[in-house]
C-alpha cells in the first residue's frame, strides 16, 4: 500500500519549537473552527519569505525534496483531539470558504488550479495517529508519529483522519504543515512499499483481517522476523545482554528465542562464561542457531513448545529466564505461567521480560496490538525489584518495555 512516508527532522525539535515560538508567539494565532477540526484549533499562516531559511532547509534536508514557501502552523490548545476523515480538495475548501491561505495552496502556487501540493506534516510536540486510506486498494494504514517526526502523503487523493494520543487534559501543542509540488516527485517511486514506513518491518504472510490480533505463529520463516536483526533493533537485545552481564548470570533459559540474538551481543562484549538453553516453536531459526553454535558445549537450542513442561528441563542451575515478546500470547494467565516457570520450577533469582508497549508509532492499521505491558502490577507487587527500560526504536512496534525482574 503506497500512501505515506516517514522521516526524522534533521534538527533538534525542541530548538525548532523554541525558534518558532520566538518568531510566532501564541498571541498572534487565530482561532479556526471548521471541518475537519470539530472543536477548532489555533493557527498561524506563514507566507512567502517569513520562515527562517535555516528551518526551511532543515525540513528539505530531512525530506530530500524542496518545499513550498508557505506553511500552516497550528496549536491544538486542548480543544480538538480528533481530526475527522477528509480529503484536502478544492471542492472541500470552497465549501468552507477560500481563505487567503487557501488561495495560496489551491490557486496561486499549485501547478493546476484546484490541485493542492502534497502535504508534509512536521510533528513538534504532539503524539498523533494518522489513518490513511489508499485511494486505489481502499486499504487503511495507521502511522503514529511524534516530536521530530515528519510524514509525507497525498492529502487530496487519499482519505485521512486521526487522533491526538496525548492525555486529553494535557495536550502539548504545535504541528507544522508544509507542502511539496507534485512535480518534485514525478517519476520517482517515492511511495514504494518497501519504504512506506522508512523503518524495518516484518513479513506478515498470514492473511490478516481488519481488527484481528497479531497471531501466534508456531512455525514461521526466519525472514519473517528479520526486522529484529537490523541495526535499528540492536538496542532491544543489547539491553537484555547488559542486564545479564551486570548480574553475572551463569544459567540462562531463553523462551521463544528465535536464533538467540542475545548470544552474539554477549560474546561481542566478551561475556562467555555461562550455560544457555533456548527454545522456539519454529524450526528454521532453531536449525540456523544450532548450526551456528554447534561447537559450543555450553549452548543448546531446542525446537519445542512451552505447552510441554519437559521442554523447560535443563541440567544446570538457572539464574536468568528471558521472556522476550512471548508472554503477550498468554493474556489470561501470563503472570501465573511466568511465576510457575521462573519461580517454582527454576527458582531463578532473575528474569527479563520484553513486551511491546500500549501504543506504537510504527504499526499496521488492521492489526490489534495484543499486549500485557499495562497489566504488570502483579509482578511489581510480588517480586523484589521491577526495573523498567522503555525503548523507542525505529522498527515495527518499536516502543518496547524491557524489565529487569529480581525475584
Amino acid at each position: 500500500m503506497n500512501v505515506i512516508r516517514k522521516f526524522k527532522l534533521d534538527y533538534d525539535w525542541k530548538e525548532f519549537v523554541r525558534e518558532l515560538d520566538e518568531r510566532y508567539p501564541l498571541e498572534n494565532y487565530k482561532f479556526h473552527k471548521e471541518f475537519p477540526t470539530a472543536n477548532g484549533t489555533y493557527h498561524h499562516d506563514i507566507l512567502e519569505g517569513d520562515m527562517p531559511p535555516h528551518l526551511k532547509e532543515a525540513i528539505e534536508r530531512s525530506l530530500g525534496f524542496k518545499i513550498k514557501d508557505y506553511y500552516f502552523l497550528w496549536d491544538w490548545r486542548c480543544l480538538t483531539t480528533t481530526l475527522s476523515q477528509h480529503r484536502d480538495t478544492y471542492k472541500a475548501a470552497k465549501h468552507t470558504g477560500i481563505s487567503d491561505f487557501d488561495s495560496h495552496v489551491f490557486e496561486t502556487t499549485a501547478d493546476e488550479i484546484g490541485k493542492p501540493p502534497l502535504t508534509v506534516v512536521v510533528a513538534l510536540e504532539n503524539d498523533f495517529r494518522i489513518d490513511i486510506q489508499d485511494s486505489e486498494s481502499k486499504e487503511w494504514l495507521s502511522v503514529i508519529y511524534g516530536p521530530g517526526d515528519i510524514i509525507f502523503f497525498n492529502n487530496d487523493k487519499d482519505l485521512h483522519g486521526g487522533q491526538v494520543l496525548n492525555d486529553p487534559n494535557n495536550i502539548s501543542r504545535r504541528s507544522l504543515n508544509c507542502y511539496v509540488d507534485h512535480k518534485e516527485v514525478e517519476g520517482l517511486n517515492w511511495l514504494n512499499e518497501k519504504v512506506v514506513h522508512n523503518v524495518p518491518w516484518p513479513e506478515i504472510k498470514t492473511k490478516i483481517e481488519n481488527g484481528q490480533k497479531v497471531p501466534l505463529k508456531e512455525d514461521y520463516e526466519f525472514s519473517d522476523m528479520s526486522y529484529l536483526d537490523t541495526p535499528e533493533a540492536y538496542e532491544l537485545f543489547e539491553t537484555q545482554a547488559n542486564i545479564i552481564i551486570e548480574k553475572q548470570c551463569k544459567g540462562i533459559v531463553d523462551v521463544g528465542c528465535r536464533h538467540g540474538p542475545v548470544l552474539d551481543i554477549l560474546h561481542s562484549k566478551g561475556y562467555t562464561d555461562f550455560k544457555y538453553m533456548g527454545f522456539d516453536t519454529s524450526k528454521e531459526p532453531i536449525d540456523i542457531a544450532t548450526e551456528k553454535w554447534k561447537d559450543y558445549d555450553n549452548i543448546e537450542f531446542r525446537h519445542e513448545s512451552w505447552n510441554d513442561l519437559e521442554t523447560f528441563l535443563v541440567d544446570f542451575n538457572v539464574d536468568q529466564v528471558i521472556w522476550s515478546g512471548v508472554l503477550l500470547y498468554r493474556p489470561d494467565d501470563h503472570f501465573e505461567f511466568f511465576n510457575k516457570i521462573t519461580n517454582e520450577i527454576y527458582k531463578s533469582p532473575n528474569a527479563i521480560i520484553q513486551e511491546p508497549m500500549s501504543w506504537q508509532r510504527h504499526w499496521k492499521a488492521e492489526l490489534i496490538l495484543n499486549r500485557i505491558s499495562d497489566d504488570m502490577e502483579q509482578y511489581k507487587n510480588m517480586y523484589k525489584e521491577f526495573k523498567e527500560h522503555k525503548l523507542d526504536l525505529e522498527i515495527f512496534a518499536g516502543r518496547r518495555l524491557v524489565v529487569d525482574v529480581t525475584l
